[in-house]
């Protein structure tokens, strides 16, 4: 078995089947040893997050557009071009001839010489240090300029930067009687977020998240016996949060549209103890009579930037008109949001995700402000976290006085 070959394949179906990485790699790698699992991860990731700087490489190389090349072939020059780009190809020698197999192994020997002539010349000529800043962060040309008009040159070097690093351990949540691992690291000015290096499984006293998404749960701050609506609950991680902080005291409604999601997340949540009442149902028609929540939190469907140090294909999948899509869909979400919350209740609203458009642009018309005791940047009338501020995934958040 050619670790490299499945590696390969894998990445092929990720750029040209529009398959998640977060979900076909535990499929394809469940029968490798623990050493070749962690290398096909790192082949895929690194090639996913430096595929445009790979690209660059590869068609100086061959003097042909990479649409031009056998998608296979492709998939190998990419990994092992990505390599050199990373340094992570400390023998580039043994990378030539792994990448020879690797082709050999996905029935295409022919291409094996041209392989070995394409990636002995980029051995010898070595990675070029000088090219655009969005090539080199692997982000579409628009994309990146949508960003730095959003951020600034500097600052958006420094999170799209972060945010093409590869992510820190495991993120998790301890629950109320819960304990963390030894060893785990607590994130600081984050109450019940750690990141623990090693592999750890939700149980009853913990839950899988990011530090970022446990962030948001806490500037809902629910109160024991209120009724609060998560408005777009699946996975259902910030659903079982809210009951956490409430200690099963509290009313949750989780709204959901998506029928598959919505019966994956109840199921999720079947075992922590926590009984929230959920519902099938589209957040820009809330099935809800105006002002009977106390609470809202909108977690939108976003663009997802936020989360590519976990899901780095996101970049390439996304043009410079994505986020001004998803936002009028978000506009209509926190304009339900704002008629179903009582007069003196609040919403929060949140994006994992760093374009204006999503974000600021959203929030202005409303009574917001930053959530209060949390670390980050005040970005217009929200909060930025984000790799290079809080060491989390990037996400926004902004807490709403619903005024009568």
């Amino acid at each position: 078995m050619n670790t490299r070959a499945i590696a390969a394949a894998a990445l092929l179906r990720i750029t040209d089947e529009g398959a998640y990485s977060n979900v076909l790699l535990p499929s394809v790698t469940k029968d490798l040893s623990q050493q070749d699992r962690a290398f096909v991860y790192r082949l895929v990731t690194d090639a996913l997050r430096n595929i445009r700087r790979a690209d660059h490489l590869i068609e100086q190389a061959t003097g042909r557009q990479v649409e031009e090349l056998d998608p296979e072939v492709l998939a190998v020059l990419r990994i092992a071009a990505a390599e050199m780009v990373t340094g992570e190809s400390k023998q580039v020698h043994a990378t030539v001839n792994e990448s020879v197999e690797a082709v050999r192994h996905l029935d295409n020997p022919r291409a094996a010489g041209f392989v070995n002539a394409i990636l002995r010349r980029l051995g010898r000529d070595g990675v070029e240090d000088e090219v655009d800043a969005s090539v080199a962060l692997s982000i579409p040309n628009r994309l990146y300029s949508t960003i730095v008009e959003a951020h600034g040159e500097d600052e958006a070097a420094l999170l799209l930067g972060g945010l093409r690093r590869s992510g820190p351990p495991t993120p998790i949540r301890v629950r109320p009687g819960g304990q963390a691992p030894a060893g785990a690291k607590a994130v600081e000015g984050i109450a019940g977020a750690f990141y623990f290096d090693g592999p750890i499984k939700a149980d009853a006293g913990i839950s899988i998240a990011d530090a970022a998404s446990t962030a948001v749960g806490l500037a809902v701050r629910p109160r024991r016996g209120e009724r609060v609506l998560d408005m777009a609950a699946a996975p259902g991680g910030k659903t079982l949060h809210l009951w956490d902080m409430a200690d099963g005291e509290i009313d949750v409604i989780a709204l959901d549209r998506h029928q598959r999601r919505l019966r994956s997340a109840r199921s999720r949540l079947a075992s922590t103890g926590a009984e929230p009442t959920w519902i099938r149902g589209d957040g820009t028609k809330a099935p809800f009579a105006d002002g009977v929540f106390d609470a809202v939190l909108l977690d939108a469907p976003c663009t997802g930037l936020g989360t590519l140090r976990r899901r780095p294909e996101i970049a390439m999948r996304l043009t410079a008109g994505s986020p001004a899509r998803l936002a009028s869909q978000q506009k209509a979400l926190l304009g339900e949001a704002w008629r179903v919350t009582r007069p003196g209740g609040r919403i929060v609203y949140s994006v994992c995700t760093v374009s204006a458009a999503e974000t600021v642009d959203v929030v202005d018309e409303y009574p917001a402000s930053p959530p209060a005791d949390l670390p980050g940047r005040q970005w217009g009338k929200g909060l930025l976290l984000a790799p290079h501020l809080t060491g989390t995934d990037a996400m926004f958040i902004s807490v709403i006085d619903r005024t009568g």
